[in-house]
């Protein structure tokens, strides 16, 4: 009986740790395979037209992602999900709910709320350059920008962009939030080195959104930090000319050009444009008006972008008397 107990205690433990090991190979193959699903159906996305639909379903689609990430860390289409996820989330919502209290340069729960959720994809970031190679100490070193081309393009591929460009955009857009923060400002020569990068890479990168988020940046780089303003004007406009039919980047030229510069006059005209054209997007959306189909035939994929120009549009009407 002592044999037979201990020849089975022996055969136990191996065939335990075989089937431990089996069910986690099978489970990494799981997981896998549905992050690859979810990679290549996330752009679906940007062509739902409801603010608050979007605004409702995608923390709970964040949160699932991040279940799956839990069981493969080191799984690069799921980092990019959720440094994606997470910085356009952070962008296109948390954003938007703060945005009265953004444009009047006040700090509040809403806008704290939006840097606690732009650091989530600022961590998911820096996981991802470590798994191509580049620690956080080594993106962070202030000698980085200067070698920065160089080792991205040793260590990267073009399947790499779409998580660095979310990555530059979560640590630019936190930046803006906290400009008295001085190791957040000084970050800029690394974020506008790499979206240069990027965008020189794949310039149609997100639908035109790094020429956009390239634009952005420059206007809001004081010039005694090397902003220039007619780089950004003409940034802003070869975004607007390139994808006209994204009106998220008219609103853009005029939250960060038309506002800082004061320009009250140009402001009005390029705020009555943009009505018009949100109107007949929205026309669009609600099947009325078979004439503007045409000047939104096969932009289904700004849906997302149109559908925040117009939330944020509603909101400057309101105050807009106060900001000038």
């Amino acid at each position: 009986m002592f044999t037979i107990g201990v020849t089975l205690r022996v055969l136990f433990w191996p065939a335990l740790f075989s089937i431990m090991f089996s069910c986690s190979m099978v489970n990494k193959v799981a997981v896998k395979s549905t992050a690859g699903i979810i990679y290549e159906g996330s752009d679906e996305l940007l062509k739902e037209n409801d603010y608050i639909f979007f605004k409702e379903s995608a923390p709970a689609n964040l949160k699932f992602i991040e279940g799956l990430w839990a069981s493969d860390r080191s799984n690069k289409k799921l980092l990019t999900l959720l440094v994606k996820g997470y910085a356009a989330y952070t962008f296109a919502v948390l954003e938007t709910e703060a945005y009265e209290d953004i444009l009047n340069d006040e700090q509040s729960d809403k806008t704290l709320r939006v840097i606690l959720n732009y650091e989530k994809a600022i961590k998911y970031g820096y996981l991802f350059l470590n798994e191509i190679g580049i620690s956080k100490t080594q993106f962070d070193d202030k000698g980085f920008p200067a070698m920065l081309n160089e080792v991205f393009e040793s260590q990267t591929s073009s399947d790499d962009y779409i998580a660095l460009f979310y990555f530059a955009q979560a640590l630019g857009s936190s930046m803006n939030l906290q400009r008295t923060n001085v190791s957040k400002m000084g970050k800029l020569t690394h974020i506008k080195v790499l979206l240069d990068w990027i965008c020189t890479k794949k310039p149609d990168l997100e639908n035109g959104m790094c020429t956009l988020f390239s634009a952005v940046i420059e206007a809001s780089t004081p010039l005694i930090l090397g902003g220039s303003k007619d780089k950004a004007m003409k940034q802003f406009a070869l975004a607007q000319k390139k994808w006209p039919n994204n009106l998220l980047s008219r609103l853009s030229y005029i939250q960060f050009y038309l506002l800082p510069m004061l320009e009250e006059e140009e402001y009005q005209v390029e705020m009555k444009k943009l009505k018009i054209l949100i109107d007949k997007w929205y026309n669009v959306q609600l099947g009325n008006d078979p004439k503007d189909q045409l000047n939104f035939s096969g932009t289904d994929q700004f849906n997302l972008f149109n559908a925040l120009a117009m939330r944020r549009y509603n909101i400057l009407k309101k105050i807009e008397k106060d900001l000038f």
